[in-house]
């Protein structure tokens, strides 16, 4: 099978993927919601905004692997999501886009502009993400839990995977204690938060 590729930057990938032809109208969406829309293909670029849950993005491009991939949300934000996070109906059934992405004929986009401030750390483990047939409500912390929390300097830690609640950190991902607290805390893929100690699940992210 043919595929089209294109050669774009963060902040042009929108009109070159769809310059790339008219035959693009993949559109995915997260499962479980909450999923981070990134300013590039990594776990280290800042989140730029969300993918709530039943909210169809359209997919302009994806890199080579499929594991990322550029999306345009109906508010007008464009970024990054991961890929496997990112589950399409254009299959039957519907699949999330590393597995299915190549088949479907999405554009194969290289990122021009690599950041170079931004550092990509090795992660230190895989996070273990949520099934996407499960839903889960965050916790509501306290006000003196959010303002502890935010006022603290740890070091930050990158895991392969992406950051939602529910999901489940590697065991060497380092977390910190929270005083009168039954929540841990650390600051993972550039987002603090709270964890459930005995299980280390995300149980609450701050935004």
């Amino acid at each position: 099978m043919k595929r089209t590729h294109a050669t774009i930057g963060f902040a042009t990938f929108l009109g070159a993927a769809l310059a790339a032809g008219s035959a693009l109208a993949v559109t995915a969406y997260s499962p479980t919601g909450h999923l981070n829309v990134r300013s590039g293909p990594g776990f280290q670029f800042p989140v730029v905004n969300q993918i709530g849950q039943g909210v169809n993005a359209q997919v302009t491009g994806c890199v080579s692997d499929f594991s990322w991939c550029s999306v345009a949300l109906p508010d007008g934000t464009t970024g990054w999501a991961s890929a496997p996070y990112l589950v399409t109906g254009a299959t039957t059934p519907p699949k999330n886009l590393q597995v299915a992405g190549a088949a479907l004929n999405i554009p194969v986009v290289t990122p021009v502009d690599t950041h170079s401030n931004v550092v990509a750390t090795p992660p230190v483990g895989p996070m273990v993400a949520v099934p996407p047939t499960v839903i889960v409500a965050p916790i509501a912390p306290p006000p003196e839990v959010i303002t502890y929390v935010t006022q603290q300097t740890v070091a930050p830690v990158y895991v392969n995977g992406e950051v939602m609640v529910g999901a489940v950190l590697p065991v060497a991902a380092p977390t910190y204690d929270i005083p009168a607290s039954p929540y841990d805390f650390t600051y993972v893929n550039g987002q603090r938060v709270l964890i459930e100690p005995t299980a280390r699940k995300i149980v609450y992210v701050f935004r």
